[in-house]
């Protein structure tokens, strides 16, 4: 890959020229010049320094920007409906067993009397009771 000038690192970090003009004058970039006098900066050595800036970061436009915030907008507005629909529900089924619980505890199983034994009708005849 040939030498990149300043404009082009520039553009491949997003770091502005003055910055990376300071790096190799500071010594932290390595660079030369060449027959016109610009800076010759290798690809590897810079990327060394400061790391690639992605290229949709690079050439998105402002209308792809605004496309991406509100398909980043609808997308969120999808999920916080979705929890909200998820909380609703866990209400209901926390309310749900909260009563299941509170009859389970105040219940008292009411005495019922026993059942009569039906009287054989022998026990009838003998005695003439009905």
């Amino acid at each position: 890959m040939p030498a990149l000038t300043l404009g082009q690192a520039e553009k491949a970090t997003g770091k502005q020229k003055s910055t990376i003009l300071d790096a190799i004058r500071a010594g932290r970039l390595s660079a030369g010049r060449d027959d016109k006098n610009q800076w010759q900066i290798e690809p590897c050595e810079l990327f060394r320094v400061y790391p690639a800036q992605q290229a949709i970061e690079r050439e998105a436009t402002p209308t792809q920007q605004q496309e991406t915030a509100a398909q980043l907008t609808q997308m969120l507005e999808r999920e916080r409906t979705q929890l909200l629909a998820q909380i609703e529900d866990l209400k209901t089924d926390r309310d749900h067993w909260r009563n299941q619980a509170t009859m389970l505890l105040t219940h008292q199983p009411e005495q019922k009397p026993e059942p009569e034994q039906p009287k054989s009708r022998l026990w009838q005849k003998l005695f003439g009771r009905t």
